[in-house]
């Protein structure tokens, strides 16, 4: 409020025509009155002549007051004006961006990027929040290099999973768990990579669980090809040396996609797209079928293992686990190299008897699990009855607490 007050509304504006005039009155008002008051006046103005001189300079103060106010307010007014200026700029020019790319969104079928997108893309592009900081309308210096990280990084992720897939399911191929992990991360890192695109440069977020290959590939083609209409600007980006058998980067690449999503949809046998959604399906699927044809003593062991791992990754805050697919899953834990490794795999005698065997660098513990020919009902439903040495695996597990807890003191030493 006191930053755009009038002139007539200011103290010293106030001031300067309130004191001259309320001291002519009292003045004027002791004149009157006394009649040796002139006397009094010529001696009163014979004696402070130089200080009544001085006080006469009010009126020039006025004058200095009101042109320095005045220049204030027009300094604030060119400044209003500046900043209206260069909105108005902002907005012309993300008029124009929507006009020319959106059309261009529109003829070439973009999927991924839509014309909804851009306004919320040249705002991160060109830096809306920090448009009165800057002072004008530019590309932020960043844009190129946050770009050049996705395409690069895209590339990375592709062509690491396929190696890794493919060198894993020529050696295991019945190891469909550990097939399973590689696409699960395949998955996250896209969409980890996709998000930071997000961030930096305002196209759509995609979650986890909407995410396929397919979408991860048209995000790719569809910001190079932004990136190539953008001009000279982006042309790092999209101005590159072809590869040594001849096609360019991003043709690679795509076909990377391409070659990917078969592997996934042949290692899933389903009909469809590769998606992160028809791969939980289809992992959920295999394990109720598993479940169902398992024997009491596979299911006994499998859900005894995971309620063990489940309290050591929770205590000793580890996620590093392979396992090793079988009749029997073997688990091996942490999958370090600075720390030794502790396996977890099941001994079995018979349908319905064997060990579970807890194998450290220097010891191994075992726990007897028994199924019995009794049934008992728990919760209204019939199972097995079954025991697990003479203490329920009391000792195993406490045995397995010391195990983990001693390789992870001797790492911390």
């Amino acid at each position: 409020m006191s930053d755009n007050k009038k002139l007539s509304q200011t103290k010293l504006f106030k001031a300067a025509i309130g004191v001259p005039i309320l001291g002519s009155f009292a003045l004027g008002y002791v004149l009157h009155t006394y009649e040796d008051a002139p006397k009094l006046l010529a001696d009163f103005w014979t004696t402070f002549k130089i200080p009544m001189t001085i006080a006469s300079l009010s009126i020039p103060l006025v004058a200095w007051v009101t042109a320095n106010h005045r220049s204030e307010q027009t300094m604030k007014g060119l400044e209003l004006q500046k900043d209206k200026r260069l909105y108005e700029m902002y907005y012309e020019q993300q008029k124009h961006f929507e006009k020319v790319m959106g059309r261009r969104v529109k003829n070439a079928k973009f999927k991924y990027i839509t014309e909804e997108d851009l306004p919320v893309i040249f705002s991160e592009l060109y830096e809306f929040n920090r448009i009165q900081e800057k002072g004008e309308v530019t590309l932020k210096p960043t844009a190129v290099t946050e770009v050049n990280r996705f395409v690069i990084q895209t590339g990375e992720i592709l062509y690491s999973f396929y190696e890794h897939f493919s060198e894993h399911k020529e050696k295991n191929p019945d190891q469909k768990r550990a097939l399973d992990g590689f696409i699960h991360q395949l998955y996250t890192h896209l969409q980890n990579n996709l998000h930071k695109l997000s961030d930096d440069i305002g196209v759509r977020f995609i979650d986890l669980s909407d995410s396929s290959v397919e979408i991860f590939s048209r995000a790719y083609s569809e910001v190079i090809h932004l990136a190539y209409y953008m001009g000279d600007d982006f042309k790092e980006v999209w101005d590159v040396s072809p590869e040594e058998d001849g096609n360019s980067r991003d043709q690679n690449i795509l076909n990377t996609f391409s070659a990917i999503e078969e592997v996934i949809r042949g290692h899933m046998g389903v009909v469809g797209e590769a998606s992160f959604s028809n791969l939980e399906h289809d992992v959920a699927s295999r394990e109720v079928i598993k479940m169902a044809n398992a024997s009491p003593l596979q299911n006994l062991v499998k859900n005894s293992c995971q309620k063990l791992l489940e309290d050591l990754t929770n205590r000793f805050e580890f996620e590093d686990i392979a396992v090793i697919e079988g009749k029997y899953e073997k688990f091996q834990f942490p999958t370090r190299e600075e720390l030794p490794t502790l396996k977890l795999w099941f001994d079995e005698i018979s349908d319905s008897e064997g060990d579970l065997v807890l194998t450290t660098p220097d010891s191994e513990h075992r726990a007897r699990f028994t199924i019995l020919d009794e049934k008992v009902e728990v919760d209204g439903k019939e199972q097995t009855k079954y025991t697990i040495d003479d203490d329920m695996g009391e000792k195993f597990i406490k045995l397995s607490l010391q195990s983990l807890s001693s390789v992870f003191c001797s790492s911390a030493d």
